[in-house]
């Protein structure tokens, strides 16, 4: 009967025996098992036949346990728990023990033998031969082959052993604990800088080996550390310094390289090899999704932002990595990234990253936008979230076309819903800050030259003060608005509620505390205000599209009249505006039907007649029952109002007899109503001074002075 390892196996020639192997082993050792007490086993633990004077108990020095002569006669060193000498085990653990030593051989044939034969064990995917495989030393002996051997083959067949049992999730876990991790790293820097380095040798039986091995290696690693991160609480144990994070953003950028020269004309090597980028392109992939899951992780955000270098710098890069892999999930990962606090949104971008990052939505043409349509949809997702921070925002906002490249990424993506929520919430962003409103409503058009606030307020100025329609023209050739961009978005067939959210949001940014010149930009957008209106059930919705419909129509303003027959610039542009363009926005004019009880009480009718230098006019009730006022005015204190549809015409005194001045005409020329109640028409003025037609304006059409409030 054997007696516990504890007591009479611990000799001191079995513990030297030990000790002067562990340099062979190179720290591969595992703790031997506590053996199961005599006393409590009655039957084998392998043939279940019960113990006797004559059948005695053994126990097996893999696993503890206690087995009769038949189970345990076998006998083999286990130096990987120290015996040197053969030792006796039984046939359930005989399989796993000689594999792990021979993983642990000085000859390399031998270890490629226990290798394989691990493999084998795993493939098989017997649960309860991989519970005994981890239990015993297999999961062992294979981190010990990533770690200790430096042979292309048996890095091959340890990474292709850790692929298979990272597939089952229960198993996960015990490639972290067992250190798996930093050697499975160590593998990636070794196979980038070696390929960079030999890629090219002369010996071409080497180098299609070689690379075939490689390519190999590199695409299992990838497909054990994407396996880790996806497991939720594995993923913060993946990443424990700034070396793990190289060698993640190494290898979703690892290249193959190229075959030696005298290999290219060998069509099995050329079918070979174009297996080879196969592999390392789905590697990449693996890599890029590995580093979006990571980038979830708090621990991990923070030290990708504390080494930018090798952590945002490198990330930056993959947006333009030649598998499309890697370019979408970058691009995520940044997208993650950008939610972080505002501490860390600038330095996201500074250093150069944001034209990087910018540069991801200039677009050639349709076909290239449509290629990279995620990469698309995750970049504005991260440049909105940027947004909403003043430092990043302002680095975003400088940036040459960005926003005429956010127009062009909505036209080419209509129907993409994501884009559309992204790009919307990003101009809502924007809007938040007074100085982009006007470089929003005036951004250029070209790439040559980067527009300053100051240019595109000037701009608005002088388009303000055109006259003529081809100068008008002229300007939009050089200056657009995102204006149109919104109302496409809020058009488009994937516009949801909360699409329509971010909309009606930036529009009512724009157009508070806009420069007046800017408003005629924004009047386009009043049929989509009103449209929502009618179908968005949403109070928040509701509340914001009726503050921009009243900011963006309201009462007929006061118009400052210098002098009774003199109008300035701005008075002239505001009066010459086309009549069709405004009614299209403000609805037909309002007929007495129309009105309140009381409001056709006030309704009165003005009957003016002229005689020489002078002009009678009485103002009376519509229906002649009351004479309000009548007095004589001189003609040359009248200001002819002509309407054309009407083809009538009213005076406005401007006589001190009934304001103190001029001013004060000015300040009450808002409060004068219009109606269509006119008998007479002037005829008899040679060439009285006339005024061009006052816009229509929230349904009133102003035809003919309809009350004069002269009373005190």
């Amino acid at each position: 009967m054997d007696n516990n390892p504890l007591s009479s196996l611990s000799s001191s020639h079995s513990r030297n025996d030990s000790l002067s192997q562990s340099e062979l082993l190179d720290g591969f050792l595992l703790v031997r098992p506590v053996w199961v007490d005599d006393e409590t086993v009655k039957n084998c633990k392998g043939c279940e036949i019960g113990f006797t004077a004559i059948r005695r108990k053994h126990h097996c020095r893999q696993c503890g346990n206690i087995f009769c002569q038949e189970c345990t006669s076998r006998k083999i060193s286990l130096p990987q728990f120290g015996y040197i000498t053969p030792e006796r085990i039984c046939n359930e653990c005989f399989e796993i023990a000689y594999l792990v030593g021979y993983i642990i051989s000085d000859e390399p044939s031998t270890q490629i033998h226990g290798a394989r034969g691990l493999l084998d064990i795993v493939e098989r995917g017997n649960e309860h031969e991989l519970s005994n495989f981890i239990t015993y030393g297999g999961l062992d002996a294979l981190v010990y082959l990533c770690r200790a051997s430096h042979t292309n083959d048996l890095h091959q067949l340890g990474t292709t052993a850790l692929t298979n049992l990272s597939g089952y999730e229960s198993f996960k876990p015990y490639i972290i604990m067992k250190g798996g991790i930093p050697y499975l790293y160590n593998l990636i820097l070794f196979y980038y800088s070696k390929i960079n380095s030999d890629a090219s040798s002369s010996d071409p039986s080497y180098t299609a080996k070689f690379l075939d091995s490689a390519s190999t290696i590199i695409l299992n690693i990838g497909n054990i550390l994407y396996s880790l991160s996806i497991s939720g609480s594995l993923c913060q144990r993946m990443v424990i310094d700034v070396g793990s994070l190289e060698a993640i953003m190494k290898l979703a950028s690892f290249q193959l390289g190229n075959l030696a020269e005298d290999e290219t004309s060998d069509e099995d090597i050329l079918l070979t090899y174009e297996e080879m980028h196969l592999r390392v392109e789905l590697a990449k992939g693996l890599a890029a999704k590995t580093i979006s899951c990571l980038a979830t992780n708090p621990s991990h955000q923070l030290l990708i932002f504390e080494n930018p270098r090798i952590g945002l710098d490198k990330l930056m890069d993959l947006l333009h990595s030649s598998t499309y892999e890697v370019r979408k999930y970058a691009a995520k990962s940044i997208a993650y990234l950008s939610l972080r606090n505002d501490k860390y949104k600038s330095a996201l971008i500074k250093d150069g990253r944001v034209k990087v990052l910018t540069s991801v939505i200039e677009l050639v043409d349709e076909n290239l936008a449509k290629a990279n349509q995620v990469t698309i949809s995750h970049a504005c997702c991260a440049m909105a979230n940027l947004a909403t921070n003043a430092e990043s925002q302002q680095l975003l906002i400088s940036q040459p076309s960005l926003l005429s490249n956010l127009c062009q990424v909505v036209s080419y993506f209509i129907s993409d819903k994501e884009i559309q929520r992204h790009v919307a919430r990003l101009l809502a962003n924007f809007a938040l800050y007074e100085e982009n409103k006007t470089r929003m409503l005036f951004y250029p058009m070209t790439n040559e030259k980067e527009a300053t606030d100051e240019e595109a307020e000037k701009v608005a100025e002088q388009e303000a003060e055109q006259e003529q329609d081809n100068n008008d023209q002229q300007l939009e050739e050089f200056f657009g608005s995102i204006v149109p961009t919104l109302i496409a978005i809020g058009d488009s067939p994937v516009a949801d509620v909360e699409i329509q959210r971010h909309i009606v949001r930036a529009l009512d940014n724009l157009s508070t505390e806009v420069p007046s010149m800017s408003h005629s930009k924004l009047l386009p957008c009043l049929p989509l205000i009103n449209r929502i209106l009618d179908t968005i059930k949403d109070e928040d919705i509701r509340k914001r599209a009726t503050h921009v419909l009243n900011k963006l129509s309201p009462p007929l303003p006061s118009i400052p009249i210098s002098s009774p027959f003199i109008l300035n610039n701005d008075q002239q542009h505001y009066f010459q505006q086309d009549y069709d363009d405004i009614s299209h926005f403000y609805g037909q004019p309002q007929n007495t039907s129309d009105l309140s009880l009381n409001e056709k009480n006030n309704l009165t009718k003005t009957k003016v007649e002229v005689e020489n230098n002078t002009a009678t006019t009485k103002t009376t009730n519509v229906d002649d029952s009351n004479v309000i006022t009548s007095y004589l005015v001189p003609v040359d204190n009248l200001i002819l109002l002509d309407d054309k549809e009407t083809k009538t015409s009213a005076y406005i005194s401007t006589s001190n007899n009934n304001f103190g001045n001029i001013e004060e005409l000015n300040n009450n020329f808002n409060n004068i109503s219009l109606e269509h109640n006119y008998k007479e028409t002037l005829s008899t003025l040679d060439k009285p001074p006339k005024l061009p037609p006052i816009r229509q304006n929230s349904g009133a059409l102003p035809t003919l002075l309809n009350q004069f409030s002269f009373d005190n």
